[in-house]
């Protein structure tokens, strides 16, 4: 049983993909986050670019 628990959570993880730079994004994370960790929007932008 654990080891079942275990191999949900490992592939689970493996969902949490980053956004490559240059990538749309949005700064609270809901599309996924950067791989840099750096999400640049413009003010009257709905979206940004991963930097």
């Amino acid at each position: 049983m654990r080891f079942t628990l275990f191999t949900v959570f490992a592939f689970a993880s493996l969902g949490l993909a980053t956004i490559p730079a240059g990538g749309t994004c949005k700064p609270d994370g809901s599309m996924g986050n950067c791989a840099s960790g750096l999400c640049v929007k413009e003010a009257n932008a709905a979206t940004g670019k991963c930097k």
